[in-house]
C-alpha cells in the first residue's frame, strides 16, 4: 500500500515511526517541501501488512 503523509518536518517524524509499530515500512521517500509558500512537507511511505502480529511494546508488556 502507498501512503501520502502531509505534516510539519517532526510530524512526519513522528507519523511514520506509529506507522512502522503497526505495518512493515518497505520504502520511506526524504520529505519534500511542499508548493507555494507553505510550511509543510510531504513524503511517501510504502507500506506491507506484517504477516505476523507485532508485539505491542505498550503499559503491561
Amino acid at each position: 500500500m502507498k501512503i501520502r503523509l502531509t505534516g510539519t518536518p517532526t510530524e512526519l517524524r513522528a507519523a511514520t515511526a506509529l506507522l512502522g509499530e503497526v505495518f512493515e515500512l518497505r520504502e520511506v521517500s526524504a520529505p519534500y517541501p511542499n508548493r507555494g509558500t507553505s510550511t509543510l512537507h510531504r513524503l511517501y511511505i510504502d507500506v506491507g501488512i506484517p504477516t505476523a502480529p507485532k508485539e505491542s511494546a505498550g503499559p503491561g508488556n
